[in-house]
């Protein structure tokens, strides 16, 4: 596996870092990104890890050092973060089938069906930006 994983708790974190890195005005060490999202700094590092290497996060190292969007709130759409955090398609293990209970033909079309899933996911998430949650949120 690439270090990605996908999983929905994965990619509320890293739309929730992204949200509180666009609103803070500098950069914003992961201890403080950790306690403003409650949530514990080794996981949250792993899930800013993805989002540096896909560019919608840019981290600077040291002693002042911390992260900051790689890009405008505007040209960030909830799919690249989908993306950035992510391996399988939709959820990990979702409609995963035994085949020793059902035929290939039910076997294909419930993979199909995923697919199709996660074909409607993909396009109602490219059709929001990061900026588009800030206005709401407001």
């Amino acid at each position: 596996m690439s270090g990605k994983v996908s999983s929905t708790k994965w990619f509320g974190l890293a739309v929730q870092s992204l949200l509180v890195l666009a609103r803070y005005d500098e950069i914003c060490p992961s201890g403080v990104l950790a306690e403003k999202l409650n949530a514990k700094s080794p996981f949250l590092r792993k899930v800013l890890t993805n989002l540096v290497k896909s560019g919608l996060v840019m981290a600077k190292e040291g002693r002042n050092g911390g992260y900051s969007l790689g890009k405008p709130p505007e040209e960030i759409t909830l799919v690249d973060v989908y993306h950035a955090v992510r391996t399988d398609p939709y959820a990990k293990g979702f409609l995963d089938v035994n085949e020793e209970c059902f035929t290939s033909s039910t076997h294909d079309a419930l993979v199909s069906l995923r697919d199709e899933m996660e074909g409607w996911l993909i396009e109602g998430l490219s059709k929001k930006t990061l900026a588009e949650l800030l206005a709401a949120s407001k």
